[in-house]
């Protein structure tokens, strides 16, 4: 899955990762949600930067994970906080303004399934999060990442929806 991902062009990773961030950006959930945690895209990952950028301009707080030890938090960000590469490489907020409360979540993977299960990068951050902090959660990825069904056990938490470039899956049961 990560081949077929990394192996897409720069300019259609830009293009993908525009309409899936736009199927969040039209939802309610999105709407409504007046905290939004987001990531800072890795590589062939979808970008998240209309996100970040659309939910500042609406009023939201917009909050960013950081690495801390066996776990995640968030912190806010906004344009004029600056972002430091974290421990794997990944860019992270400084940790000034924690945010305990996040309406909705934006989830990278690698692979997700119609059940909603998601298929990570190994370490369980975002369900150890999930599990201490439920709230409505949206895998965003590209449609070639989504597949009928992953592997999971009883620490894997399901994505309240899954959007890509065709628009928002709600998880069948």
């Amino acid at each position: 899955m990560l081949e077929k991902r990394d192996g897409q062009e720069p300019a259609q990773i830009a293009k993908l990762s525009r309409a899936a961030q736009k199927s969040i950006i039209m939802s309610e959930k999105f709407r409504a949600a007046g905290s939004v945690g987001a990531y800072f895209a890795l590589g062939s990952e979808v970008r998240t930067d209309l996100i970040i950028s659309e939910a500042n301009k609406l009023g939201k707080i917009v909050a960013l994970p950081r690495v801390e030890g066996e776990s995640i938090s968030f912190y806010q960000h906004s344009d004029s906080n600056h972002l430091v590469k974290g421990r794997f490489g990944i860019m992270e907020p400084l940790p000034q303004t924690e945010i305990k409360v996040i309406d909705l979540l934006v989830v990278p993977g690698i692979a997700f399934d119609r059940r909603g299960y998601r298929l990570g990068y190994g370490k369980g951050y975002y369900d150890k999060f999930l599990l201490k902090n439920p709230t409505v959660s949206i895998g965003l990825a590209y449609s070639i990442q989504l597949v009928e069904n992953l592997p999971h056990g009883s620490h894997d938490r399901r994505m309240d929806a899954i959007a890509t470039e065709n628009g928002i899956v709600t998880p069948a049961e």
